[in-house]
């Protein structure tokens, strides 16, 4: 379980030097990385510190680093990932629980630590015995009451470990692969994939939490490595230590993510090629290469609430893609900017992540389910109200999602699609609505998920 962790190995700072630290902006340092938490708190890295920021009123709401190692400059922070675990319902219990709390993070130095985002401080240090980075992390759940952290250490090494000792329990080489990230099934706790640069899906199931319970299955997904190949003969003359993906290729992006509406789906991203593979009859069912013109893509996001898929694009682009009913052909059917052309310094900000708030997808499926309660015009009035595609007959969904800079701004844009509710023929049309919330950092220019649960089959 993550209850009860072990003494921190390494020598915390005073309290009161965490309070005094200020962020600076972001960087591609920190590998783009971000997590936002079921209940609405979303972290990022900057630089080697932490920054917690309360997605609905866009404040700033803690910010404090990792201890560095010993006689050793402070690493930049690399990796984020929230506990798993929900807020308590001891109803009669008199301690405040933090469990939902917690937060893993790694660095460049390879270093993972389990934080408690309340206390501030680090309840437990991870054994790893690498220091060539982290470049992703990812909980997979082992038992119904405990889970495992999975993490990508160093350019090619899978590892999980025991989230109560620290200890590593289990390790994959894919060398001379890269690995790039990690996810986990929505559809099973226990399962997760990781992906590499040239397309070698791994997939891992946890039936316990000891070595000889994780099942492996590898796949390769057959894609142009051309480019990479000419980045990895360029590199071939500097650092002989080997380095994380996003630290060895920045701008070579490769990222995956399951189907929020289909089981055993996952959608892989290369820098020119969407692809979707289906896991249980081990083939891609569908790819297609970016237009010309458009930018190399940073990630994919599904929508939790129906068949749209996100994609962000280096350029600050966010494009749409949409299966076909009845097929398995999806379509780029729009492409929109995600940073602001008025306002901004000369060159532009890049963008270095994207999130989609899970919360707003399960207001909206509670008021697609009791879509005949009566209209409220409070509710009708209210833009931003997950239920308020209930009484629009155009407005089918609407999801918030989230873009963070490195000028050291965090953009919180709504997602609406329109079309009819009672239908999945019509054709929908995404428009993005930037709420002019924004959150600018000092230094910058200007639910538990259980094992198994129930999705649709794609046939």
């Amino acid at each position: 379980m993550l209850a009860s962790p072990r003494a921190p190995s390494v020598t915390s700072q005073p309290q009161e030097s965490w309070e005094s630290m200020l962020p600076g902006p972001p960087s591609r340092n920190n590998f783009g990385s971000a997590d936002l938490s079921p209940h609405g708190l979303m972290a990022f890295p900057s630089g080697s510190s932490i920054s917690i920021v309360d997605t609905r009123s866009m404040q700033l709401l803690s910010s404090f680093p990792i201890p560095p190692p010993p006689s050793s400059a402070a690493p930049f922070v690399t990796a984020l990932r929230w506990s798993p675990l929900p807020l308590s319902r001891h109803l009669l219990s008199s301690e405040p629980s933090s469990s939902h709390l917690l937060l893993a993070a790694g660095d460049r130095q390879g270093r993972i630590a389990l934080l408690d985002f309340r206390l501030r401080s680090a309840l437990l240090w991870f054994d790893t015995d690498s220091k060539q980075g982290i470049q992703d992390l990812c909980w997979a759940q082992a038992r119904p009451d405990s889970y495992l952290l999975a993490a990508i250490n160093g350019p090619s090494t899978l590892s999980l470990y025991n989230a109560s000792t620290g200890r590593c329990v289990w390790k994959y080489d894919a060398s001379p692969e890269h690995f790039s990230c990690i996810r986990r099934d929505p559809f099973d706790s226990r399962r997760i994939c990781a992906i590499g640069l040239r397309g070698f899906l791994l997939s891992v199931v946890l039936l316990g939490d000891s070595e000889d319970a994780v099942v492996v299955k590898e796949f390769q997904i057959r894609t142009d490595s051309s480019e990479l190949a000419k980045l990895e003969r360029d590199s071939a003359g500097g650092s002989s230590t080997p380095a994380p993906a996003a630290a060895a290729f920045p701008l070579y992006a490769v990222r995956t993510a399951f189907s929020q509406q289909w089981r055993h789906i996952l959608f892989v991203t290369f820098p020119r090629e969407f692809v979707v593979f289906d896991l249980q009859y081990e083939t891609v069912i569908f790819s297609a290469a970016l237009p010309r013109g458009c930018g190399k893509f940073l990630d994919v996001l599904p929508d939790p609430s129906n068949e749209c898929v996100y994609c962000a694009h280096l350029d600050g682009k966010l494009s749409t893609w949409r299966r076909k009913p009845g097929e398995q052909v999806h379509i780029m059917y729009s492409l929109e900017e995600l940073m602001p052309s008025v306002g901004t310094s000369v060159p532009s900000p890049s963008i270095l992540s994207v999130l989609l708030c899970q919360s707003d997808s399960t207001l909206q499926n509670i008021g697609k389910n009791y879509s005949d309660v009566p209209s409220s015009p409070y509710l009708h009035e209210d833009f931003d109200n997950p239920f308020d595609f209930c009484y629009e007959s155009n407005i089918v969904s609407k999801i918030h999602l989230i873009s963070i800079s490195d000028d050291g701004k965090i953009w919180n844009w709504l997602l609406t699609a329109e079309g009819h509710a009672d239908t999945q023929k019509d054709d929908k049309k995404l428009d993005l609505v930037n709420n002019y919330h924004t959150v600018s950092l000092p230094g910058a220019n200007s639910s538990t998920l259980v094992s198994s649960a129930g999705g649709r089959d794609l046939k």
